[in-house]
């Protein structure tokens, strides 16, 4: 379970005025993923001093064809399991072996922690929304099957 996640670098930055973005028909947005940097390190809890898995990340948000700006986050995420050898993931990890659980909690902890702070990024930037907004219609018939959602935490 992810137990702590801190930003401790936010970029942005636009290359053409909002105007010029308004402009432009298409603009790719890209996002960028970057796992580095994994180290077990004790850390102080409430439970007393626990080992866990640190995890530097790097998430980027590419407005490109034409590039017209970027908003870029740094930080770090911990992990911490009873049930697993935290060496042995760091291990395993080094060895371009990285559980796919793990790096999936990180990274969609990350998602849920940073999308917010990227859409209000974009619009103080102009620029066109940093993630995909929900499209609404209510002309639509309703669907017979409840729609599920997946929570990560």
């Amino acid at each position: 379970m992810i137990v702590n996640f801190k930003v401790t670098q936010v970029e942005s930055k636009t290359y053409v005025t909002s105007e010029e973005v308004r402009r432009q028909k298409n603009i790719n947005i890209n996002y960028d993923i970057n796992l580095k940097n994994i180290a077990v390190v004790p850390k102080q809890t409430p439970f007393g001093e626990k080992t866990v898995l640190r995890i530097e990340y790097a998430f980027s948000i590419n407005y490109l064809s034409p590039n017209v700006g970027h908003i870029r986050f740094e930080g770090f995420s911990e992990y911490y399991s009873e049930d697993r050898d935290l060496n042995q993931v760091k291990s395993e990890w080094d060895d371009g072996k990285a559980p796919a659980d793990v790096q999936n909690q990180i990274a969609n902890t990350m998602v849920s922690n940073l999308a917010p702070l990227a859409m209000t990024l974009s619009t103080t930037l102009g620029l066109p929304p940093a993630m995909p907004l929900p499209n609404i219609n209510f002309q639509q018939k309703q669907k017979t099957e409840p729609v599920q959602t997946t929570y990560h935490g």
